[in-house]
């Protein structure tokens, strides 16, 4: 039995081309969304006239709440093509 379960694993280096391959077009993906996203702000995060409470501390509050979400996905990404 345990033959059988060590035939499954392979070694590191077989798998390092495809997960590299993986996270470059998630990177890839990632940070064009990224920058589709900021090239659209204005439709995204401009202010909306049927919203009472909508000021500009809020909507820059929602933009800077994408932009670091958007940084740490890409610096996730980075660190994983970096360790790989």
């Amino acid at each position: 039995m345990a033959i059988a379960l060590l035939a499954v694993v392979h070694e590191h280096a077989d798998s390092v081309l495809a997960l590299r391959i993986v996270f470059s077009l998630c990177l890839a993906i990632v940070f064009f969304a990224g920058i589709y996203v900021l090239r659209i702000r204005k439709r995204l995060f401009d202010r909306d006239p049927e919203v009472t409470g909508d000021h500009y501390g809020a909507r820059n509050l929602r933009l800077w709440q994408v932009i670091l979400v958007w940084i740490l996905a890409v610096d996730l990404l980075i660190t994983a093509l970096w360790k790989v």
